[in-house]
């Protein structure tokens, strides 16, 4: 098994091996992310952008349930595999793609039938309503695809394979970013362009990486007899799965009050700029994502196997590596903004100019977005994720809605701005409470272990 080297090998060598792969798939998720909004922005307009960012809600809810199903099964591989059980990790695979199939035939369904009353829902106005509709009615006909997409690459992570989820995000996002402008701008498909692309690429991966699991150099291999579903480890994946799910979903909730106060404080010119901000964001965060999932396969299986020494050093190592990334991300949107905006923006003084001072703000305390991120990812990893799950149910309905409600009323579409960096710097100081206890606790058993010895 590849996975003994878990337990042995250098801690910053296994970290940089497992990591750059992550970094690497989630810099071409961003890459894609960028590209598709300039794409949308230049071919389409401000409207459009507008329109994608009604959307997000929907995009985050699915984004949710494939990291609730795809989180959840991955952790529990790992942990299994640390403690030498591969049929349990295989029949982990088999029930996440049971659960990835039928949850996306579901979601079709229903986003498909009530698409107009949900767009309403999240704030859609009469000017860019249509514009999310042609997109989101496109998408919503291959959600199980874009479920497998999510989800497996963390089964790939958890079982050992980094590089192969890698690969499959490159092939996904690469296919995207060259479908686009064919759709786009040569067949003249708009925003319906931008969808079918997303949609293209989304179908392909979700092939190559069942694939995979059958017939590929993977650790644990898809078997029809896991596909059926067992109740111990739906609860499994439930309890792990719940807090990446809750997070995600509650950003979704946060998204729709930010979209409304938008619309109610600045219109659909305010709305637009969030559109761009989000996906500042994505290449803000998504670094610090791979990093954190490069170090899960090495939490989970020492968690599994005992080894507390090396949990804490590998969790040590990559909030270092993460305080960094957002170190200099804080620096670039607080001292050039202009070099992240200008790529998004065509011709449009006004609209350059609130998302320049939008910018600023909302990235004023990006700095200790490391320390929220990672440690709320390792108790998930290590299937405590009732502690992950407490600290985002703080972050979006404890800081995160009181100040989307408050601040709007004493400083307009600036209060909406403010809130995120108060809520980052707040909860980077509630998440140190956490891990520092924790850490403590796992000395303890390092020394009792140690004594036993």
């Amino acid at each position: 098994m590849k996975n003994t080297k878990l337990e042995s090998e250098r801690i910053s060598k296994l970290l940089w091996e497992y990591s750059i792969p992550a970094i690497t798939g989630t810099l071409v998720y961003i890459l894609y992310n960028i590209v598709d909004r300039i794409f949308i922005s230049f071919g389409v307009g401000r409207l459009a952008i507008a329109g994608i960012s009604i959307a997000l809600p929907l995009f985050t809810f699915i984004l949710a349930t494939g990291l609730f199903i795809g989180v959840g099964g991955g952790a529990l591989i790992s942990i299994n595999l640390g403690k030498k059980d591969q049929d349990k990790a295989e029949q982990i695979l088999g029930n996440a793609v049971t659960l990835f199939i039928g949850t996306g035939i579901l979601f079709s369904i229903l986003g498909i039938m009530f698409l107009d009353d949900i767009l309403l829902l999240f704030g859609a106005t009469a000017n860019n309503i249509s514009y999310a509709k042609d997109y989101m009615s496109i998408i919503f006909f291959a959600t199980t695809f874009q479920l497998l997409f999510i989800g497996m690459n963390n089964i790939m992570r958890g079982e050992g394979s980094p590089k192969a989820a890698m690969k499959m995000s490159i092939i996904g996002c690469g296919v995207n970013i060259l479908l686009d402008p064919l759709f786009i701008f040569i067949l003249n498909m708009g925003i319906k362009g931008a969808a079918i692309a997303t949609v293209i690429s989304n179908i392909l991966v979700a092939i190559l990486q069942i694939k995979y699991f059958l017939t590929g150099n993977s650790n644990i291999k898809l078997k029809f007899k896991n596909l059926k579903l067992k109740k111990e480890i739906l609860i499994g994946i439930a309890s792990i799965g719940i807090a990446p799910f809750i997070m995600q979903m509650s950003n979704s909730i946060v998204v729709i009050f930010i979209n409304k106060n938008l619309n109610i404080y600045g219109g659909d010119i305010a709305i637009a700029a969030y559109g761009i901000i989000n996906s500042l964001s994505v290449l803000m965060y998504m670094p610090i994502i791979g990093i954190y999932q490069g170090s899960q396969p090495i939490l989970g299986y020492n968690h599994g196997a005992k080894n507390f020494k090396r949990v804490r050093e590998t969790y040590k190592l990559s909030l270092l590596v993460a305080m960094s990334i957002s170190a200099t991300g804080f620096f670039v949107a607080t001292f050039a903004p202009h070099i992240l905006i200008s790529p998004f923006i065509n011709n449009d003084k006004i609209l350059f100019k609130l998302t320049i001072n939008a910018t600023q703000i909302f990235f004023s305390m990006t700095f200790f977005m490391g320390f929220h991120m990672i440690g709320s990812s390792y108790f998930q990893t290590v299937g405590k994720a009732k502690i992950t799950t407490a600290i985002n149910i703080i972050r979006q309905f404890v800081l995160m809605l009181p100040l989307l409600y408050f601040l709007p009323k004493y400083y307009g579409v600036n209060g909406v701005w403010l809130a995120v960096p108060i809520t980052d710097f707040v909860l980077a100081l509630i998440t140190s409470y956490f891990v520092i206890r924790e850490f403590k606790d796992l000395k303890m058993k390092s020394n009792l272990k140690e004594q036993i010895a």
